[in-house]
Order: C-alpha cells, then structure tokens, then sequence
C-alpha cells in the first residue's frame, strides 16, 4: 500500500511577505528549495495567494 503524496505550505502574514520574501535572495532561497507559500490576510482571515 502506498502512502499518499502531501504538500507542506508554510503560511505567512501578508505584510510579511511583502517585507521579508519578495527580496530577490529570498526569492532565490525560496525556488532553490522549492518552498510552498500561502499568504494570509490575518485581519481577514483569507488566503489571499498559492505560492507555489
């Protein structure tokens, strides 16, 4: 029997985001080790992007 496949997402405050993770080098990081994102709206509270 196999095991089914998952994907790990790290979520991440939206302002976050914009601050920390639209750097170039954290883009680079983020791609180098195929990093899954969702950001959040925390007021919201919505996902507002699959980062994939």
């Amino acid at each position: 029997m196999n095991e089914p496949e998952y994907q790990i997402y790290l979520a991440i405050k939206d302002s976050i985001y914009e601050k920390f993770f639209q750097r170039d080098s954290i883009q680079d990081i983020t791609k180098i080790n195929q990093l899954l994102l969702i950001v959040v709206d925390m007021e919201q509270e919505e996902i507002l992007q699959w980062k994939n």
